[in-house]
C-alpha cells in the first residue's frame, strides 16, 4: 500500500482515513486507532451496514454518512473500496471535518425555526457580524416545495457572479446538478460551475423550514465545497495504478490491461526489457543513480516508441511494452534493434566525472502462442529472460 503518499495527501487536505479488510479489521490509519482491531469499535455508525459495505467490491458506489460526531466535532464519512497491486481488495473510510460554519449556520437556523420564520429575523440580527461571517463562507439558498429559488445569500451571488434577480423564481437545477442523494434525503452532492467555468463539487445539507403549525413551507440548502476531496480520490486512484518514480503505469495496471485484452480476444505482443547488472550499479553508485537511470530510460523509451504502444514499469528494473495493435514482424524486429542502439548511444551522465554505460536484455512474447494469462506472461518472461542472460554471458566468455 502506498502508505506515505496516502498520509501526505490526506494530511494536506485535512482528511482522516482508516483502511480495513473484509473482516472489518483495521490495516492502517492516520489517526490513533489500533491495527487489527475491529473498525466498528471506532466507526460504530457502520454497524448494520456490513452487507452494503462488502457489496462495494461489486458495484463500487461509495457509501456516504454525513454529520457523524467525534469529540464534539462533526465529520462527513465516506467508505470506498480499492485493490492493491496484488489485486487484494480493501476498504477505506475517509472522514472530512465539517466546516465550523456549516455547524454554526445549521444551529442558527434551528434556533430561528424554533421561534418564527426566517423572514421574521430582525434586521439587527441580519446585520450582526456573526451572521454575516457565516454567509461569507457557505453558499446557501431557499427553495419552495417545487424546487424554485426564493432566496440566495451573498456567497451564492459571488460564486456565480450573478445578480440576485437572476436566481429568484428559477429552478435550482439551472445552477446545481444533483450528483448523489442520500437515503435520508437530508443531504446530497451537487455539481456547479463557478464564474470561471470550473467544476465544483458541494456537499449540501437540506434543512426544512416550518411554519408555526409545524408544516414544511420550503427548504434551506447549505452547501460546502468538497472539490478537494474529489481531487484527492483521483490522486489516490492515479497513485494506485502508476509508478511513483517514473510516472509510468505499474504492475497492477499491466496485469489489468493484459487480462482485458485477453477477455476481448485480441491478439497482441509484449516486449520485456530487463536492465542488466542493475543491483551492481546501485551498489557502486548508490540507489540515487539507479533512480536516475530508470527515469532516463523512461524518457528514452517514450520518445522512441509509437504513441499507440504502452510503456509500463512492471517492477524494479523490468519494463514492458504492450503492442495492442497487431504489428508486422519486420516492424517489431526493427524496434528491438532500435532499443539496443538506444542503450549504446545514450549513456547516463551521472555527474561531471561519471558516465554510466548500461545494457538491457529484451524478450518478445506473443498472445496466445506464448502465454494465456497476465500472470503466465510474467512467469514465462522471468524464466526466459534469466535463461537468455545466462546464454549471452556464456557466449561472451567463450
Amino acid at each position: 500500500m502506498r502508505t506515505n503518499l496516502l498520509k501526505i495527501l490526506c494530511k494536506k487536505s485535512a482528511i482522516s482515513y482508516i483502511i480495513f479488510d473484509s473482516g472489518f479489521q483495521v490495516i492502517e490509519s492516520n489517526i490513533e486507532i489500533q491495527t487489527e482491531s475491529d473498525v466498528r469499535d471506532y466507526l460504530w455508525e457502520i454497524i448494520g451496514l456490513e452487507e452494503p459495505i462488502l457489496a462495494l467490491q461489486k458495484h463500487n458506489t461509495p457509501i456516504e454518512i454525513p454529520m457523524i460526531q467525534r469529540e464534539r466535532k462533526y465529520y462527513d464519512l465516506e467508505i470506498d473500496t480499492f485493490k492493491d497491486e496484488n489485486k487484494q481488495s480493501y476498504f477505506i473510510a475517509y472522514m472530512q471535518k465539517k466546516s465550523q460554519y456549516t455547524n454554526e449556520y445549521a444551529n442558527v437556523l434551528k434556533e430561528i425555526n424554533k421561534k418564527t420564520l426566517i423572514y421574521d429575523l430582525s434586521d439587527e440580527k441580519k446585520e450582526s457580524a456573526y451572521y454575516k461571517e457565516i454567509n461569507k463562507h457557505l453558499i446557501s439558498f431557499h427553495v419552495d416545495l417545487d424546487g424554485f429559488i426564493t432566496m440566495v445569500n451573498d456567497a451564492c451571488l459571488h460564486f456565480f457572479n450573478k445578480e440576485r434577480t437572476e436566481f429568484l423564481e428559477k429552478h435550482f437545477s439551472e445552477f446545481f446538478q444533483v450528483q448523489k442523494r442520500q437515503k435520508d434525503t437530508t443531504s446530497t452532492i451537487f455539481l456547479a460551475k463557478n464564474s470561471l467555468g470550473d467544476d465544483i463539487f458541494f456537499h449540501a445539507d437540506i434543512l426544512p423550514l416550518k411554519d408555526k403549525d409545524g408544516q414544511i413551507i420550503e427548504n434551506i440548502i447549505i452547501t460546502q465545497d468538497i472539490t478537494y476531496l474529489k481531487k484527492i480520490k483521483k490522486e489516490l486512484e492515479y497513485a494506485q495504478e502508476h509508478d511513483a518514480l517514473t510516472g509510468l503505469p505499474n504492475r497492477h495496471t499491466f496485469l489489468k490491461k493484459i487480462d482485458l485484452l485477453i477477455k476481448e480476444k485480441k491478439n497482441f505482443s509484449l516486449c520485456f526489457i530487463d536492465i542488466d547488472n542493475f543491483r551492481t550499479l546501485n551498489e557502486e553508485y548508490g540507489s540515487h543513480a539507479g533512480d536516475m537511470l530508470l527515469k532516463h530510460l523512461t524518457t528514452l523509451f517514450l520518445e522512441f516508441l509509437d504513441p499507440q504502444d504502452s510503456l509500463i514499469r512492471i517492477q524494479g528494473d523490468l519494463f514492458g511494452i504492450i503492442f495492442e495493435i497487431a504489428k508486422e514482424k519486420s516492424y517489431i524486429q526493427s524496434l528491438l534493434k532500435g532499443l539496443e542502439d538506444l542503450a549504446e548511444k545514450n549513456p547516463l551522465y551521472y555527474n561531471s566525472e561519471d558516465i554510466i554505460q548500461f545494457h538491457y536484455t529484451t524478450l518478445l512474447l506473443h498472445y496466445p502462442q506464448d502465454a494465456k494469462s497476465a500472470k503466465e506472461f510474467l512467469s514465462t518472461a522471468s524464466k526466459l529472460l534469466k535463461k537468455k542472460k545466462i546464454d549471452l554471458k556464456s557466449k561472451a566468455l567463450s
